[in-house]
């Protein structure tokens, strides 16, 4: 590989100070006759508040490497919601300007933080074709062909997606664990950049850890059929293949139902006080049910993309409905419900894991 085609983060960079470098969360899980512990990778502490910001910073490093994008150049991308945070902020700083195609399910906090961080927004709807993220991607199409200095970041394509989480992401997990690897690591997928990215790091790493991806039903992400999604969580699936995966990226893949997720969001947050987003409570509840099943998973990484507050009107006003949970999650969400979080300092505390970064 191109030296060139790496990606580095110099913390002098603008728009980068403040990304990685995110807490390490033990909660304890209790199982049928034993206990695992979940890592929560809390990348919502992110500047721009989320894990997308370590994916935005690749994809204009990437097209500023290329000579694509110069100073002062106007970017154009798709956005369920992370990513255009993350990407309006960042061009913001560097002097470019930046619109973001979004659509009708994209929240209403999501827009306002693109909007304040300077991004023009263009709302794709069912008349614009297909499934929201085809409608999106339509508008793009039309954007750059009327605009046609206009620069695509393109995060369901570029290189620069997988390869932030294989050469920055991974490593940084690595050393939270101080080279001790988990037993698996359970990661929400849609447009599967950081999975791919993180299961390329691990198949060299540690070929021995499971790698858990945590899909939606309705979503087309790892290989499913695309159907409608009456209640959808943001970030979570997608309604097109993703570009980067296989199923041999894969050990294990858990498909959940929306409603299953936002059930986990709720319990989350009555049994460890933690507000996660959708796509972060789905990797939790993936990795329970899968630890369920396998005896040997008692250590277990979970990236948690983001937090829950972007998501109060979409999700936590929802009222609870069981019915709608298949009997194999009710299992894991029972197991939730009695989940504790384990302290720093814990005799517990996994060998050779570093401090969470979060005094308890």
């Amino acid at each position: 590989m191109n030296r060139d085609e790496h990606v580095s983060l110099n913390t002098a960079d603008t728009g980068a100070v403040g990304i990685g470098r995110t807490p390490l969360v033990p909660i304890i899980v209790p199982l049928q006759g034993r206990r695992c512990r979940l890592w929560l990778k809390l990348e919502g502490l992110n500047v721009f508040g989320s894990l997308k910001a370590r994916t935005a910073h690749a994809l204009l490093q990437a097209a500023e490497r290329s000579r694509q994008l110069e100073q002062g150049g106007a970017v154009v991308e798709s956005t369920s919601g992370n990513l255009g945070i993350a990407l309006a902020g960042i061009c913001r700083a560097r002097g470019y300007s930046c619109t973001l195609v979004v659509d009708e399910n994209t929240p209403q906090t999501s827009r306002l933080l693109m909007r304040a961080a300077g991004a023009a927004l263009v709302t794709a709807s069912a008349r614009d074709g297909g499934n929201p993220v085809e409608a999106r991607l339509n508008l793009v199409r039309r954007f750059l062909a009327e605009h046609p200095d206009a620069v695509w970041t393109n995060q369901y394509g570029s290189g620069a997606n997988p390869r932030v989480h294989r050469e920055w992401t991974g490593p940084e997990l690595a050393d939270d664990f101080d080279g001790v690897p988990p037993d698996a690591v359970a990661v929400p997928v849609s447009t599967g950049g950081t999975f791919a990215g993180l299961s390329a790091f691990f198949r060299e790493w540690s070929p021995s850890t499971t790698m858990i991806a945590v899909d939606a039903v309705g979503s087309a992400a790892t290989g499913g059929r695309a159907a409608p999604r009456s209640a959808k969580i943001p970030g979570f699936g997608s309604g097109r293949e993703s570009d980067f995966l296989s199923s041999a990226d894969w050990g294990r893949r858990v498909v959940l139902h929306d409603l299953e997720v936002a059930e986990a969001c709720r319990v989350l947050a009555a049994s460890v006080g933690l507000t996660l987003g959708g796509s972060a409570a789905a990797a939790v509840l993936g990795a329970i049910a899968v630890a369920i099943e396998d005896p040997g998973l008692s250590e277990i990484a979970v990236i948690c993309p983001d937090m829950g507050e972007k998501y109060l009107d979409l999700i936590w006003s929802r009222s609870s409905e069981p019915t709608a949970i298949r009997s194999s999650m009710t299992e894991a969400l029972a197991c939730l419900r009695l989940a504790r979080s384990a302290s720093c300092r814990d005799a517990e505390f996994m060998p050779g894991a570093r401090s969470c970064g979060i005094p308890y």
